[in-house]
């Protein structure tokens, strides 16, 4: 028989992105050519748009402060947008490190210079509920939400955070308005199960999980969380039969690590 393990949701790195914001990071990373400084009229090179990287490069050396920032201002007379991209690429620095905490302040300065872009608002939101700061980051995605009102990644996130803070009802409510947008996702099926679980509602909750399963059904969690789903409602046929399915499961990813 397999063992329960823990039940609380695993709330993974991933989550349902926005296109938008694939893009935008993908063109941070170099995907867009650059460009060579302009000359105006009078014949001198404008102000270069590669400060930016050189912040980059002194925040990937460790030594990159606000103190930093503030002295080369002075020097440049950096715009609102060079300063909007390095707080964008210091933060994402470091949530890539999951240093979530550190990477609050530029996000906030990221959001307070760029406060009608989503993307700006939904990394704080992240940060905040990454370093525990739960109910803030409801705040900010509600933020977000207002900005965008399909914003996939701030409704999953939210949700989440709501089934942080066991306000199950909350989290069924946004991953219900979320699925009718993304019907076929199945991580957020397998939340809505555990929300479901958590309220004792039973069948409502197996029927999430096996939506998942159909959706994915190479997933092993989707089938442990089923098989007690149908424990807990003394069908142990079927109870059988998804633990089965997650020994096989388990036995195929051993087989491809030799």
């Amino acid at each position: 028989m397999v063992k329960e393990k823990n039940m609380e949701p695993e709330f993974e790195e991933e989550e349902i992105e926005e296109e938008e914001i694939s893009r935008a990071r993908k063109a941070e990373a170099g995907g867009k050519k650059k460009k060579k400084p302009s000359k105006p009229k009078g014949g001198e090179p404008a102000q270069p748009s590669t400060i930016f990287y050189l912040h980059s490069l002194l925040l990937f050396g460790g030594r990159l402060l606000s103190g930093v920032l503030d002295f080369y201002n002075n020097i440049f007379d950096l715009t609102p947008r060079d300063k909007t991209k390095i707080y964008r690429n210091i933060s994402a620095h470091y949530a890539k490190k999951g240093m979530h905490e550190k990477g609050l302040h530029y996000l906030k300065e990221w959001a307070r210079l760029d406060p009608t872009n989503p993307d700006s608002h939904y990394q704080l939101g992240i940060a905040l509920a990454e370093s525990g700061n739960l109910k803030s980051a409801i705040g900010v995605f509600d933020k977000v939400l207002r900005l965008k009102t399909d914003h996939k990644g701030a409704m999953y996130r939210k949700s989440r955070v709501y089934l942080k803070l066991k306000d199950y009802k909350s989290a069924t409510k946004g991953l219900e308005q979320l699925l009718k947008l993304v019907p076929d996702n199945p991580k957020a099926h397998y939340l809505l199960g555990i929300a479901y679980d958590r309220m004792d509602e039973i069948d409502k909750a197996v029927e999430a999980l096996q939506k998942a399963v159909e959706i994915e059904p190479e997933e092993i969690k989707y089938h442990q969380h089923l098989g007690f789903l149908y424990e807990r409602k003394e069908d142990h046929k079927q109870a059988a039969k998804c633990f089965s399915r997650v020994m096989e499961l388990e036995r195929e990813q051993d087989e491809e690590e030799y």
